[in-house]
């Protein structure tokens, strides 16, 4: 019995150093990929909803660093587009109305594994809000008749003529 043990400690080094180098290539793989160190709230699972704005979002991955949690949002573009940065606005948005925190910043995963930070600032939320207004105008906007003109030779071979309350003879 005693023969077997030196074979069991051989094993237990042996999967020990495994482990490790397994976990270290873990390790690199995760800084290549721009994915930061803090511990992983959520990996795309989490719908995150605000009334108060009347915006939904789903960030990529929520990140828990210190007392904060920040959004990384991972795209397959090679560059930062202005409209990446407005999405991560609405995230800095859901997270402090939902959540109770104001994250400082959030990260933009691109297609090339570049990692770009994006600040949470004044103007940053001034832009996600008037926009947020703006689409709101425009579906109101929907339900309202379009007014138009129609001369009355174009009425009656009109496909929506039976849908107009504008519609002449």
């Amino acid at each position: 019995m005693t023969g077997g043990i030196p074979w069991l400690v051989a094993g237990a080094v042996l999967a020990a150093i495994l482990g490790l180098l397994l976990m270290r290539l873990g390790t690199g793989i995760r800084q290549r990929r721009g994915l930061d160190s803090g511990k992983t709230v959520s990996l795309d699972k989490v719908t995150l909803t605000s009334r108060r704005y009347g915006l939904t979002g789903r960030p990529d991955r929520l990140v828990k660093t210190g007392g904060t949690i920040n959004p990384e949002e991972w795209k397959s573009a090679r560059t930062v587009r202005r409209w990446h940065r407005t999405q991560m606005g609405v995230y800095f948005l859901l997270i402090e109305d939902q959540l109770g925190v104001k994250p400082s910043h959030g990260f933009i995963v691109c297609g090339d594994d570049s990692r770009h930070r994006v600040e949470n600032d004044a103007a940053l939320r001034e832009r996600v809000l008037d926009l947020a207004g703006r689409i709101r105008q425009a579906r109101a906007a929907i339900h309202q008749p379009i007014p138009v003109n129609p001369t009355p030779y174009q009425c009656p071979p009109c496909g929506q003529r039976g849908n107009c309350r504008q519609a002449r003879a």
